[in-house]
């Protein structure tokens, strides 16, 4: 079979193509006047490379994530944003696994497929999602709360310490509009890590971690060390333990602060150790443990 000829219609589809991220649509194919067969036609000779059905790419199939991204959001139809992995890939907060384009859908009648993961969801509210260099996109409160149910604490914390600014009131409200989530014991412990605790709710959790892990109690509380007032020290280890209650925020301002003050400590010839909320929930304080024995000296009980 002969080379099309590149008509004014090819070159306008073209145009079209790399203003959609490489793709374009059957329906937009046949508004610019390709009949079905003129469709098979130019596929055959390599000019249309199909991806899902009614998507094609333009003359390639090397498409960018994002051409990719828009292929799963047309292949799934009306209503499909992408989440999950792919979600927090397109906020810059995580990195996909893999290839597979993770879309949500309300839709029953969608499926997964080849390099499509599907998750049906029986809502996605419009406080939700949001509309981001051409694409349908949860927002990144709903992002995490998807996270939480499709990967670990290590991805969710990630994501959200890849952020500037984190608001625990937008993903408790997220979390709220979509009930029933496996991952909502991560949010919970999300929330209570990165939201404000007073100086003696940190220490009596602390004081508490102690205790069950048979470790010794500190030599002093809120005592002067070096020009400033410590959380904890043990004298005899010339160690001292701070305990960081803060907000996420509050802590990402206050950095260089703590930096200036571990100074200070080390200077007069103490050790830091720093801990925070976070540090003593059930599925991180062995660890925690670790941590505090080798820094005073000791053998793990």
């Amino acid at each position: 079979m002969g080379a099309i000829e590149r008509t004014p219609r090819d070159v306008e589809l073209l145009g079209l193509a790399n203003r959609q991220h490489g793709v374009l649509r059957a329906a937009q194919l046949a508004e610019h006047g390709l009949t079905r067969r003129m469709i098979a036609q130019r596929t055959r000779s390599g000019r249309l490379t199909r991806l899902h059905h009614g998507v094609f790419t333009w003359g390639h199939s090397a498409l960018t994530r994002e051409g990719r991204w828009l292929a799963a959001l047309w292949a799934c139809g009306a209503g499909a944003v992408l989440s999950h992995t792919t979600a927090a890939a397109c906020h810059r907060i995580g990195g996909e696994h893999g290839t597979d384009v993770h879309v949500s859908t309300t839709r029953r009648s969608v499926h997964s497929r080849d390099g499509i993961v599907v998750h049906r969801v029986s809502s996605l509210h419009r406080a939700d999602v949001q509309r981001t260099r051409g694409l349908w996109v949860t927002r990144i409160p709903r992002t995490v709360v998807d996270l939480a149910d499709a990967t670990g604490w290590a991805e969710v914390r990630g994501a959200v310490d890849a952020l500037r600014w984190f608001s625990p009131a937008e993903l408790r409200a997220a979390q709220r509009r979509a009930p029933g989530r496996a991952g909502r014991g991560l949010v919970v412990r999300l929330l209570e890590a990165d939201e404000a605790h007073t100086k003696s709710e940190l220490e009596r959790r602390f004081l508490r971690f102690v205790r069950r892990h048979s470790l010794p109690r500190p030599t002093g509380l809120n005592v002067q060390v070096a020009g400033f007032k410590a959380d904890c020290c043990y004298a005899a280890e010339r160690l001292v333990v701070e305990l960081d209650g803060r907000a996420y925020h509050q802590r990402r301002r206050q950095m260089e602060a703590d930096r200036l003050r571990d100074e200070g400590y080390q200077l007069a010839g103490h050790r830091i150790q720093r801990f925070l909320w976070d540090d003593f929930h059930a599925a991180q304080e062995a660890r925690t443990a670790e941590r505090l024995v080798k820094m005073l000296g000791r053998r793990v009980p």
